[in-house]
């Protein structure tokens, strides 16, 4: 394989580091991650679930249901739990089976049992029924663009009336030339990320893990498409890249 396929990659930060994967700091690798830094790592979710959530009750008004969402890159469920204690049911939506393992083995642990969770493809073809409200943040930055935006218009299409989305998407990397030239390099000739790993003083066969910048003015596009036009957007400038959380009400 000599270009990186994300998908490949991703399954394989799901069975080697899936905390660190979804929330990269050091402290979540398995070798440095304790009992306590784990449960630092899930309480971090409902922090972040409570306000988007409230974000968008400030700009849409309160919601007029809340009986489904779905959390697209959900990942070991960290984002997924708190949603399935705010609404009726959630649907979470992975391309690793490991992460979804270890999802599902945490909603036991919560006793959590209005959550299902799905495997994830471009057309989510796993994915059934409308929801009310769809959600994903730090995941699609890491599938590249004209699928991410495949998957943008699947989401849509899966949007209830009245329901809301909130999708986070990296408009740019603030990085030297030099460093923005060797993670294209890797993307396109994968060999060269064992190279870099060892340099790195990583494991030699660490997965690279790719970051892809969207255009904003492509996903608006999108959403007018689909009838949207009340949208709001959150530039968020932090770890480096200048990014988006982008909301939007279905009429």
């Amino acid at each position: 394989m000599i270009r990186d396929n994300s998908d490949v990659s991703w399954e394989k930060w799901g069975k080697k580091n899936p905390y660190y994967a979804v929330l990269t700091d050091d402290r979540f690798r398995n070798e440095n991650l304790t009992n306590e830094l784990k449960a630092e790592f899930f309480a971090s979710g409902p922090v972040h679930m409570e306000r988007i959530l409230a974000t968008a009750v400030g700009h849409f008004g309160e919601m007029a249901f809340r009986k489904s969402a779905l959390d697209f890159g959900c990942g070991v469920g960290r984002l997924a739990i708190p949603l399935a204690r705010t609404f009726d049911h959630v649907t979470g939506v992975d391309i690793s089976p490991a992460m979804i393992g270890i999802a599902q083995q945490r909603c036991l642990e919560c006793g959590i049992e209005n959550v299902d969770f799905v495997l994830s493809d471009d057309e989510l073809t796993r994915v059934k029924g409308k929801f009310d409200f769809i959600h994903s943040f730090i995941v699609l930055q890491h599938i590249p663009t004209r699928r991410g935006e495949q998957i943008i218009e699947q989401l849509l299409k899966r949007l209830s009336t009245e329901g809301i989305l909130a999708i986070h998407f990296p408009l740019m990397r603030k990085a030297s030339i030099v460093r923005k030239s060797i993670n294209s390099l890797r993307r396109n000739f994968a060999p060269l990320s064992i190279l870099v790993n060892i340099v790195q003083r990583r494991p030699w066969n660490e997965p690279f893990m790719q970051t892809n910048n969207y255009d904003v003015n492509h996903i608006l596009i999108l959403l007018s498409e689909h009838g949207i036009k009340n949208v709001f957007l959150d530039v968020i400038d932090a770890g480096g890249f200048l990014s988006v959380y982008a909301l939007a009400k279905k009429p």
